[in-house]
């Protein structure tokens, strides 16, 4: 499984409003168009860019920027994070 889970933090909820983009913990070893391909099949989205970073916590991240305006809130609403 590519995708872990949404990534919620009081910096995420605001960057889901300000910048369009919504965060996911992935597979280690999962590449920006891996993270891409498994969410267009999860949840139907069309996405603009995939930043990957690994945390000092060893966890993989993927900032995941969306196309059309407000995407990024009405998947975290679908999601359950706002």
């Amino acid at each position: 499984m590519i995708i872990k889970s949404p990534y919620v933090t009081e910096k995420v909820t605001g960057m889901i409003d300000a910048n369009n983009s919504i965060e996911f913990l992935v597979d280690m070893k999962a590449t920006k168009t891996e993270v891409r391909r498994a969410l267009v099949e999860l949840y139907d989205v069309e996405i603009t860019s995939v930043r990957t970073m690994i945390t000092p916590g060893g966890d993989k991240k993927a900032v995941v920027k969306m196309t059309r305006a407000g995407a990024a809130n009405e998947l975290a609403t679908r999601l359950g994070l706002l």
